[in-house]
């Protein structure tokens, strides 16, 4: 109020002294001003609650998309740590298959050694007594049947009286004979 009466004042003071002419143009920039004056007086108020209810407003949307960022940004760098924590894991696993081939293929074939050196003594073992067994029972075979055919050859020979035995008997007594005069 007190700005009013002295902006009225000070406008009749330069009105009466004729440095402010008043006419029509000046009277609508009084009325004008007065108008902006009172408007400005009577809705700053709610201007201002008006603006400082937005403002919170924007200020809340702001701190909750700020801790959004900040939430997303914070997954986003675990996950990026994870996925580091993913490659050297993958590469450490690398390493050991690396590893572990180099060993099975340096070890595979003294396994193998070994291994052969168990095994094969004692095939070797079970077939030379498997060729022995067999020689033992072909020898047998063999005499069992030469036997049979001396016994059938002296048969013809003696009970049938067969010419071709009794030649060929004679014949083989004449070699026998032959040798033991060279010896």
């Amino acid at each position: 109020m007190l700005n009013l009466s002295l902006i009225s004042l000070t406008s009749f003071i330069l009105i009466y002294q004729n440095i402010i002419i008043l006419n029509e143009e000046t009277l609508i920039l009084i009325c004008f001003v007065t108008f902006c004056f009172i408007i400005f007086n009577k809705l700053s108020k709610t201007l201002y609650t008006n603006f400082t209810t937005r403002s919170l407003k924007t200020k809340s949307s702001l701190v909750t998309s700020l801790n959004q960022l900040t939430t997303t940004l914070i997954h986003i760098i675990k996950l990026q740590i994870e996925f580091k924590n993913l490659t050297n894991q993958f590469k450490n696993l690398k390493i050991y298959f690396l590893k572990l081939g180099i060993s099975v293929s340096n070890n595979l074939p003294i396994y193998c050694i070994n291994k052969s050196k168990i095994i094969y003594p004692k095939k070797i073992r079970f077939i030379q007594n498997l060729e022995q067994q067999i020689a033992k029972l072909l020898a047998l075979l063999l005499i069992q049947k030469l036997t049979k055919l001396v016994k059938i050859q002296q048969f013809c020979k003696q009970n049938l009286k067969i010419n071709w035995f009794l030649c060929f008997h004679k014949i083989s007594l004449r070699e026998h004979l032959n040798k033991l005069k060279n010896n």
